[in-house]
């Protein structure tokens, strides 16, 4: 199972989007505070997210170190650009959509 985050932007607009496989989205709703702003319970139950939460959630996740296991196994260099790839979509989508 996966989820696919989807910047809210019509068609043509939008900025790509990112699948994610569920235990790594999960982790990122982990993360300490998301709590505050999404619902962050382990299902794949569609979130509707606003621009200003958005960018709150990449605050959130830029200090955040990933656990081992995250993607791709134990790969620290995987996980840094897993890492920045969220974070850019946060910060650049038009709030977004997950499925």
């Amino acid at each position: 199972m996966s989820v696919s985050l989807t910047d809210k932007r019509r068609a043509g607009q939008r900025v790509s989007g990112i699948d994610l496989p569920n235990g790594t989205w999960f982790k990122v709703l982990a993360i300490p505070g998301m709590e505050r702003l999404v619902n962050t319970q382990n299902t794949n139950d569609p979130l509707d997210v606003t621009p200003a939460k958005a960018r709150k959630m990449a605050d959130l996740l830029e200090p955040w170190t990933p656990p081992d296991g995250w993607c791709n196994g134990n790969d620290r260099e995987w996980h840094a650009k897993m890492k920045a790839w969220l974070i850019e979509f946060f910060r650049n989508c038009n709030g977004f959509r997950s499925h």
